[in-house]
């Protein structure tokens, strides 16, 4: 059995997940592997896909370098290099040389990069760049697609003649033109060319005049293209050169081909790799346009999607400038089944879409839109019952269609399969749909399947609460404006807010009332008791996200205040210290110019230098001196902070240099007071010293 049915796909949308990567696809051979993404049976490889795509993703977000993987498809020139006798033309080769070059800076950019892109770096193992393709073709093919002169002595002989031969015939063209223009016997555009061979436009009336060859006239039969008479000759060896020449290349090019041909195998893996590549660097780039994340695998089945998006709605309430709901929601071996209740169109069908379309994701090697402090496991079967699955072409009802996909389910579920059913027990009379909902449920629970159900039945959102493994949720709703919230809450089941919706929708109150009556008044009761928790929870929701908030905000606040606190404090001290150097400065300047009228004096200049020597000197100490305050304050600062975390009332301490041991009794601030037996004394905190016992 597949994992998840092909209609169950279908049903997801992930066609969809499909185009959008392909749409970041280079490559057609890319686009095509978009295309037939499915979904991994070998867990070791999906897990590597995923570590693949998100270093690439990592890549992309951090703007850091990485290869331009651009290239033309290569496919038919390798299948036709490794067939013997085959010969490649220049263009072909030229492409083959652009691969390689890109294949050689990718390989050596993935080994040089093992350690930062662990995963990455195995799509390169085995594989090493190639020199000798490009070095090969470079010798013969140049960037023009033409074969060099200097590939061979033969070519380049020709050549040499082939251009000999040419300057020739256009000389001899040439003069031949401005004699006939002389006379006005050719047309203004002088000339044509055909088969290669130039020819001239000479009026009809005067073809008699002009000897040669014939190659054509025009449609109105007013002029004849010739070939001057003078030039035949020179052209056909022109012509048989030319014949030499394309000789000698497919000679070089076929040589070429056998030289190229033992590396087809290699080219054929750098094309792989290439593609490979491309693929998932589209994945990335999906990953990053719907914020997707890679959560983490947990080994046993468990789900936890914290801020979990649906893609397909993200991208669209993003084009349309509305906010995406995220869904929040904890699937675990103690609790593994989730019973949703709530209104219809309150997003319930859409919460199952959403998990199963991310679980399909991550299993097809896809990053998924959500936190990544979120939860995942690889499920073996991904089972879903979404929608009115009538069959006209089976004669089947909704229920006896919902009664097959039930017991289809039931052959296949254990703790390692993922089921998601909408509106259980749902398409038959409430009271027996709902008791076979009951015996389907716990079913479910013996089985230890991880669940999401979404139904209206009172007695199965009962059940949920008596059953372990089995919570209740309910989707909020505003009882004010009777408009869903979208949001997920678990642990009590949700009204259907069958009346209020009524209410909301201009139905009668009179016929609301009537219908109100000939319901059980204990449901009534219920519903309404249901709608009042709900809302209540809402409103408490609402108001503890408002204190966060505010909470959060003030803490931002206040952190924001110490910083620029601690900025304008330590501009203060800068500010002095400025000061302070300046006015050191400017008596530096008065000593230096007093020294300076004093040298010029017709006195002793030793004297002078004395006292130039003395001040240096005692500037000096002064210096040493600042250097030991400022350790000394560094020393107590590092002894106070590390004793205030270990002073406390009643601590052994003496005082500094002191041997007398007293008791600790009271701290405040950097004071301390300490109790000698019967004296007690108040202390700096610096000035003490912790005794040990």
């Amino acid at each position: 059995m597949k994992i998840i049915a092909s209609e169950s796909l279908e049903l997801l949308e992930f066609y969809k997940i499909k185009k959008h990567v392909a749409d970041f696809c280079f490559s057609e051979g890319a686009k095509n592997k978009a295309s037939q993404i499915n979904i991994f049976d070998d867990h070791v490889q999906l897990t590597n896909e995923l570590q693949r795509v998100a270093e690439l993703k990592n890549i992309i977000l951090s703007d850091s370098f990485f290869p331009n993987i651009q290239f033309t498809d290569f496919r038919k020139e390798v299948s036709l290099l490794s067939l013997d006798g085959s010969m490649l033309l220049e263009e072909q080769f030229l492409l083959l040389k652009a691969s390689t070059e890109i294949s050689n800076t990718v390989i050596r950019f993935l080994k040089n990069t093992a350690q930062s892109l662990p995963y990455l770096v195995q799509l390169a193992n085995g594989l090493n760049d190639n020199k000798i393709i490009v070095s090969e073709i470079e010798q013969i093919i140049d960037i023009d697609a033409k074969v060099k002169s200097s590939a061979s002595k033969e070519l380049q002989k020709i050549r040499k003649l082939l251009s000999e031969k040419r300057r020739e015939s256009d000389s001899k063209f040439n003069k031949q033109v401005n004699e006939l223009r002389k006379l006005g016997i050719i047309r203004d555009t002088e000339e044509g060319f055909f088969n290669g061979r130039r020819t001239l436009a000479v009026m009809m009336d005067h073809k008699s005049e002009v000897g040669g060859f014939v190659h054509n006239k025009s449609h109105t039969e007013k002029t004849i293209f010739i070939e001057p008479a003078a030039t035949i000759s020179i052209n056909n060896d022109i012509s048989e050169l030319e014949i030499d020449e394309r000789r000698e290349i497919n000679r070089i090019l076929r040589e070429l081909t056998d030289t190229i041909r033992p590396f087809s195998y290699q080219l054929k893996q750098y094309y792989e790799l290439l593609i490979d590549l491309d693929f998932l660097k589209a994945k990335a780039k999906y990953a990053e346009l719907i914020n997707a994340s890679l959560p983490i695998i947990s080994s046993n089945s468990e789900l936890k999607l914290n801020k979990a998006f649906h893609p397909t709605l993200f991208l669209k309430n993003k084009e349309q400038k509305k906010q995406t709901v995220p869904l929040n929601i904890h699937l675990n071996a103690e609790n593994h089944l989730v019973i949703i209740s709530g209104p219809n169109a309150g997003g319930k069908s859409i919460t199952l879409k959403t998990v199963g379309l991310l679980q399909t994701m991550l299993q097809s090697g896809l990053l998924v839109s959500m936190a990544e402090n979120s939860v995942m496991s690889f499920f073996k079967h991904i089972l879903i019952d979404i929608g009115d699955t009538q069959s006209i072409e089976n004669e089947l009802s909704t229920y006896s269609a919902r009664l097959k996909n039930m017991l289809a389910i039931l052959k296949d579920v254990n703790s390692q399969t993922l089921v998601l059913m909408d509106e259980f027990g749902s398409g038959t009379d409430p009271e027996l749909g709902g008791a076979m909902a009951e015996v389907v449920l716990e079913e479910l629970v013996k089985s230890k399947t991880v669940g999401i159900i979404t139904t209206h039945f009172p007695n199965v959102k009962l059940l949920a609460n008596k059953l372990d493994g089995v919570t209740n949720g309910s989707m909020l709703f505003d009882l004010e404006t009777l408009q869903p919230k979208y949001i997920l809450t678990i642990g009590e089941p949700g009204s259907s807010y069958t009346f209020e919706v009524a209410e909301r929708v201009g139905f009668p109150k009179e016929l609301i009332e009537r219908a109100k009556a000939k319901i059980d008044n204990d449901k009534v009761d219920l519903n309404v008791l249901l709608a009042e928790v709900q809302q209540t929870k809402t409103k408490l929701n609402e108001a503890f996200e408002r204190t966060t908030n505010e909470e959060i905000l003030i803490k931002k606040t206040q952190e924001k205040y110490k910083t620029l606190l601690t900025n304008f404090n330590e501009k203060i001290e800068s500010e002095r210290e400025r000061k302070i150097e300046l006015i050191r400065l400017a008596e530096y300047g008065q000593k230096y110019l007093r020294l300076l009228t004093d040298w010029d004096k017709p006195e002793d200049r030793k004297a002078v230098i004395k006292r130039f020597i003395d001040g240096i000197t005692a500037e000096n100490n002064k210096r040493k001196e600042i250097v030991k305050q400022k350790k000394n304050k560094s020393f107590i600062e590092k002894k106070v902070s590390h004793l205030k975390l270990e002073l406390k009332v009643g601590s052994k301490v003496t005082v500094l240099n002191g041997k007398e041991i007293g008791l600790v009794e009271l701290i405040r601030g950097e004071k301390v007071n300490i109790k000698f037996g019967n004296l007690t004394m108040t202390v700096n905190i610096e000035n003490i010293e912790l005794v040990k016992d």
